[in-house]
Order: C-alpha cells, then structure tokens, then sequence
C-alpha cells in the first residue's frame, strides 16, 4: 500500500471511528441508542437515514425505472362464482353453501388462477423504497438546509419516480403492502434467481443490522454514505470534530448529541453546555487592528479584486457560545509537507485567536 493509499484510508477510518467513539459515549440522537441491542428501544433514526442513501437502495430504485419487467409475476387463485364452464378446481362446499342460497342449481365458486404481482420479493421491493423515501422526506422536514443540497433532492426525485410503478403502487395498495416484510416474505425472496431480488435481500438485511446495532453493518453504511462524498481532508477535520466530541463527553460524563446532517454553521455535536462546530466561523478583525503586513497583503487582495470573507477554522469547540478550543487540520499526500504544514496551521490558529480577541494580546496569549 502507498503512502497516500494508506492516508486515504486512515482519514476515512478516522470519520467513521469518530462517529462509532459517539455512539459508544451514550450517544443521543433524540433517543438514547445503546450499541449492541435496541430491543424495548425506539430505532435510530440518524443511521436509518444513512441507509436510506446507500447505494444499493438506489440500485433497486433505477431498476425499478429502467428495467420494470426484472419483477416478476405469481400465479394466484381466487374464490370466483361461474356458471356452465368451470375453469378452476371446485370449491364443493362453497358451491353448495351457493346454491342453497341463491336457489340455483348452475351456480358453481371455483378456485380460479390469476396472474398477480402481489407477490412477496415484490413486496420486499416496494416496502425498501417506501420506507427509504419516507426516512427522507421526514429528515428534509427537521433539517430544512437539505433542500438546498441536490444531490439530497435527487435522491427523493429518484425514489418518488420508482414508487409510480404500477406494480409497486397496486403492492403498497394491498393488505400485504401494509406491513413490514417478515420472515416468510425474506424465504420466498431468498429462493428467487432474480437479482432484483437479491439486492433488495441484501439492503434488508443490511438495515436489520443496523437497527440491532450490528458495528460492522454501521461502519460499512457510514462508509459508503457518509464518508464517500467528502474530500479526504474534509474526513480529516470531519473525524477530529468528532472525537474531540468524545473526548468531552467522557470528561465531563454528558452524552453526545449528534446534528445529522454534519454541515458548517451549526454544530455538528452537542455536549451538555460545550457545541463542537466544523468549518467554524471567525469574522475578521476590523482594519484598524490589523498589523502592518496584515492590512497590506489586505490592501492586495482588495486591489486585486478579490472579497475577503471570514476565516473559518476546521473544528471549534465552544462553551455557551464563546470559543474555547479550535483545532487546524492539514492533509498532504506528499512525505515533504509535514514540517511546512505544522507551519502554515501555528500561523493559522495564531491569526484565528487575534480574530476572536483583538482588544487584548493577554487574552490571545491565554486562549493559545
């Protein structure tokens, strides 16, 4: 393995750890979520939205649309009355009960076959994407910044698109559709040869793991959810937010609170009074505090054209809203930077604790 292999998958371990450290530290995601068991508990919620976004649910979901016919049909029977041609096997005592009844003795109930798609893998299907799309639709409610996020959007357009399926929609319409899928629907979706159907074993099987807190069912969710979509360097600060968020709880022995989905501009934890913040951040100090070199290489960029924005640090740590901690990560796949990164990060958090105290050198020096 090279070097940048082996720091790709080390910052990836590290977000994924980061979250796992919370969980084992009584983490509070609105409920309380011991890691082994949930039994007598309310599922999390939080990891039930990651697997809504795997990426095997979304399998399911374009073949659904692009590939309708991989479902397949049963062969059903239904009671039917018929007179003169019977063209099913004979219910005798249903006919009978008929008969009496109607006084006519050419009245027979037959048990008909019918082509159907209420089948069980087909329910197993439908139930997957309707429960994923609901998990969705219920985040997008408690967390409004997703929908501005269009991958999130796509994600929901995607789902909504598969459940106008006709076979699905009349599945979700019957008695059967109405119920979580249970052992017998798992067997018969078991022995099918349909790899539609397999897949959708394998996302069930997967969210069933995850709902007893299997560890190694989180950590491949997370892995593929998650982390996928970030940056190695945004794993890097990502994972270290999150264990410092740990760290504070078995110091100060409260349970961690996690805000799904982890964005800036608001904390990605919550510690009793402490708030853990990634991309925190920091205004800039008003023009007339700034040093000499400060407000000529300021003086540059606004020459250039170029508008300065605020500093952001990559994790804050604050208590009742004042900052007491910040954390700079460097990320470099190159074996020369480290002595230049250390370097430009002391620079850094220097230039992030004038900004936070510029009335005082006494209080920078102590916030250092």
């Amino acid at each position: 393995m090279t070097l940048a292999e082996n720091l790709r998958s080390r910052v990836s371990e590290l977000c994924v750890d980061g979250v796992l450290s919370c969980i084992k530290e009584s983490v509070v995601m609105g409920h309380n979520y011991p890691l082994k068991s949930i039994s007598g508990k309310i599922s999390p919620e939080v990891l039930r939205y990651y697997w809504a976004l795997t990426q095997g649910v979304e399998d399911i979901a374009n073949t659904i649309i692009l590939s309708p016919r991989r479902m397949t049909s049963t062969i059903d029977f239904e009671l039917v009355e018929r007179r003169g041609v019977i063209s099913g096997a004979l219910d005798a005592s249903a006919t009978i009960l008929t008969q009496m009844r109607t006084l006519d003795p050419t009245l027979f109930v037959v048990n008909e076959p019918r082509q159907t798609y209420e089948s069980e893998p087909n329910h197993l299907v439908a139930w997957l994407l309707k429960e994923a799309l609901d998990i969705l639709l219920s985040a997008r409610r408690l967390c409004h910044a997703l929908n501005t996020m269009s991958w999130f959007n796509r994600k929901v357009s995607l789902l909504e698109n598969a459940l106008r399926n006709d076979v699905l929609r009349q599945v979700l319409l019957s008695p059967l559709g109405r119920r979580r899928p249970n052992r017998s629907t798992l067997r018969v979706a078991a022995k099918s040869r349909v790899v539609l159907y397999q897949e959708a074993l394998s996302v069930y099987d997967l969210l069933e793991r995850i709902e007893t807190g299997d560890v190694g069912a989180i950590r491949q969710c997370l892995m593929t959810t998650l982390v996928a979509d970030l940056e190695h360097w945004q794993r890097l600060e990502l994972g270290t937010g999150l264990k410092v968020a740990s760290a504070i709880s078995r110091t100060i022995k409260e349970p961690v609170k996690l805000n799904f989905p982890f964005i800036s501009g608001r904390p990605i934890a919550n510690i009793g009074s402490y708030e853990v913040y990634w991309q925190y951040a920091i205004p800039s100090r008003p023009e007339e505090k700034l040093d000499t070199n400060e407000r000529w290489a300021r003086e540059i960029i606004d020459e250039i054209g170029i508008s300065t924005s605020d500093s952001r640090a990559d994790v804050a740590v604050t208590l009742n809203g004042t900052v007491e901690s910040i954390f700079e990560c460097k990320y470099s796949e190159s074996e020369s930077a480290p002595a230049q990164a250390v370097v430009d990060a002391a620079s850094q958090l220097v230039r992030y604790a004038r900004d936070l105290h510029p009335d005082s050198l006494a209080d920078v020096e102590k916030f250092l």
